[in-house]
């Protein structure tokens, strides 16, 4: 039945359509400014990095490159390079970026760090590491004062004082209850960086009222959102 309510296809003129043109439609609407996604990725910190980096390495779609979004970048060199600078302003270098994360999280350690220092395990903590420091360098000195000639007995010493380096470190640590430094391996953040410039990248496009096929922009803006649930589960978590 055709009539005032149904285009020539059939599906109705009013209210959703389904179908190739829908979901064109949609893919072509500028969802984001150009810097939404790196605004947001200079706000997270080192604990929101390492959740999505564990997120990411452990999701399937992140195992090997996704064509369609290797085919739109290299269809929009130009844009690539655009959301590349976009992502250096924001976020600097690598080390930069590790960096403003390291900040945010301190940020928010700070309250923790002013409960220890009012309960006193704050000053408990750096006598324990004053300690430490002086039951380290006190054998290997008087070895090398009393027989620096004795190699076995350097070498015992210096391995002794290495094992208890470590066992005083993670002793010290665990009596601090101040949440490890995460480690943030390279490479894996370069992954998510790469994540940020895809998103970037969708965004200079859409604002520019390219048509890109919905499959291309949800493969692009995966690796952006997978970063942003690893982001709120963080959140939540510290709250």
């Amino acid at each position: 039945m055709n009539n005032a309510y149904q285009f020539l296809d059939g599906t109705p003129r009013y209210g959703s359509r389904s179908g190739a043109q829908t979901s064109r439609e949609a893919a072509q609407d500028p969802a984001v400014r150009a810097e939404e996604a790196v605004e947001s990725a200079a706000r997270l910190g080192l604990d929101h990095l390492s959740a999505a980096i564990d997120r990411r390495l452990t999701s399937p779609w992140a195992d090997q490159e996704e064509p369609l979004v290797a085919g739109l970048r290299r269809a929009y060199p130009r844009e690539v390079a655009a959301a590349r600078v976009l992502v250096k302003l924001h976020l600097g270098s690598q080390r930069q970026w590790r960096l403003k994360a390291q900040a945010v999280r301190d940020k928010h350690l700070a309250a923790t760090l002013l409960r220890r220092r009012a309960s006193g395990s704050s000053l408990q903590i750096l006598f324990l590491r004053i300690g430490l420091m002086i039951a380290l360098i006190a054998p290997p000195a008087f070895v090398v004062a009393t027989g620096r000639d004795d190699i076995v007995k350097l070498v015992l010493t210096g391995a002794v004082c290495v094992s208890a380096a470590f066992m005083g470190g993670h002793f010290i640590t665990v009596r601090s209850r101040v949440p490890v430094m995460p480690h943030i391996r390279g490479p894996w953040l370069a992954e998510l960086r790469e994540d940020i410039v895809n998103a970037t990248l969708v965004a200079i496009l859409q604002n520019k009222g390219v048509a890109l096929e919905s499959k291309t922009v949800d493969a692009s803006l995966r690796g952006w959102k997978s970063i942003q649930t690893a982001a709120e589960a963080v959140d939540t978590l510290q709250r």
